[in-house]
């Protein structure tokens, strides 16, 4: 039998007993940090910009993790090799696709589309699988951990849509799919996870769950285009990430604890390049160490009102 070693997932950061208030003294320094690397800012971004989206993150104060500390995500090798992990994540992802795709951006997203469209920002990358920073216009985007809008063969690598997936899902399993209609019929819908996991309801099991081949090659089996916990982010993506790091004169980190490592390395590196680190979070994160600056702080109490007074700034004569 192969021995697969298992997967730690980084734990929980610490969380401010207070918030302090945002004075207009530290949107100053927010926006005169963007003035001074004007054009050449790169934005990491993760789950917490897409908290008031209604996409719960993981580890802030109403996260996953610390709300049901019993959580287990599913890990990469499982999803691969056990039929039974797959019938699990895909019954789960079957009732919490919808509600993630109705998702809509909010001002944080807004915001950071802004300060690409008036040249603050470079560009950005972001851990987050909603697709959320695209559909608020940001355009130089990398999605480091991958999105939840297709799925790919693992053995052909064809890649479809996960909404035509969802079709097909809902062809091969139709009690489930009666019952997702009743709850919305009724405005009922399961808790979720950021990755558009679920908990599934009552009276509906894993076995039960029907997920197809591969409509090509007729044997591989489909997965998520993301990068689950206990795999790795490939590597075009991240040769891309160093890349955008090293064109940068400063790291804007915003809404992440950094717990993830393909996330925490590109703080590293832009700290052993000796660039400028902002870090904009409520709460702890993997990279205080690293930053030049750190503000106790959500992205949503700072990134709107700073891209409205860089406007501003542009608009004076």
């Amino acid at each position: 039998m192969s021995h697969i070693a298992k997967v730690k997932i980084q734990g929980l950061y610490g969380l401010p007993t207070t918030q302090t208030p945002v004075t207009s003294a530290m949107l100053e320094t927010v926006a005169a940090y963007f003035q001074r690397h004007r054009g050449r800012v790169l934005a990491l971004t993760g789950a917490g910009v897409s908290v008031p989206s209604g996409i719960p993150d993981y580890r802030g104060s109403s996260g996953t993790y610390r709300v049901h500390g019993h959580y287990r995500p599913i890990l990469h090798h499982e999803l691969v090799s056990q039929h039974a992990s797959r019938q699990r994540y895909w019954a789960r992802s079957f009732f919490g696709i919808r509600p993630a795709f109705r998702a809509e951006p909010n001002t944080i997203h807004n915001a950071f589309a802004s300060l690409e469209r008036t040249e603050y920002l470079a560009g950005l990358i972001t851990q987050n699988v909603d697709g959320l920073h695209l559909a608020a216009g940001s355009i130089n985007v990398l999605e480091l951990h991958g999105t939840l809008k297709n799925v790919q063969c693992l053995s052909c690598k064809q890649i479809e849509s996960r909404d035509g997936f969802q079709a097909v899902l809902e062809a091969l399993n139709p009690d489930w799919t009666e019952f997702n209609r009743s709850m919305a019929r009724s405005g009922v819908e399961p808790a979720r996870r950021p990755d558009g996991d679920v908990d599934l309801p009552p009276g509906l099991r894993y076995e039960d769950f029907e997920y197809p081949k591969c409509r090509h090659c007729h044997t591989g089996n489909y997965m998520p285009t993301v990068v689950f916990f206990g795999g790795n982010v490939p590597d075009k993506v991240r040769s891309q990430s160093h890349r955008m790091v090293d064109d940068a004169s400063a790291l804007f980190v915003c809404g992440t604890s950094l717990a993830t490592f393909s996330a925490y390395r590109l703080v590293k590196q832009a700290r052993e390049q000796g660039k400028e680190i902002m870090v904009v979070n409520y709460g702890e994160t993997r990279g205080d160490k690293e930053a030049t600056a750190k503000l106790e702080a959500t992205a949503e109490d700072i990134l709107p009102q700073v891209a409205a007074l860089l406007a501003q700034e542009l608009c004076r004569p």
